[in-house]
């Protein structure tokens, strides 16, 4: 049977992406973080942004692949059944 998965979808590459080139930002141009108490100062605060967008593309990314992996094992169990 031929799945119609694909690897990444196109929104989970435009999360992947700019959290990459957010980081390549922030790293380059904002102050870096060197002790515990300078990651609450306000430009800190910057930091907030490509972290969220790598965990929103993690969670896309992670539960569709068990989505479709538990949607395999139900049509495993089908195909047995026949």
């Amino acid at each position: 049977m031929k799945s119609d998965f694909e690897f990444m979808t196109m929104s989970e590459t435009i999360l992947f992406v700019s959290s990459f080139f957010m980081w390549l930002y922030v790293g380059h141009h904002f102050v870096m973080i060197t002790t515990f108490d300078e990651l609450f100062l306000t430009q800190s605060w910057s930091l907030l942004l490509p972290i969220i967008t790598f965990i929103l593309f993690l969670r896309s990314f992670v539960v569709r692949r068990l989505m479709l992996h538990h949607s395999q094992e139900g049509e495993d169990d089908i195909s047995r059944e026949a």
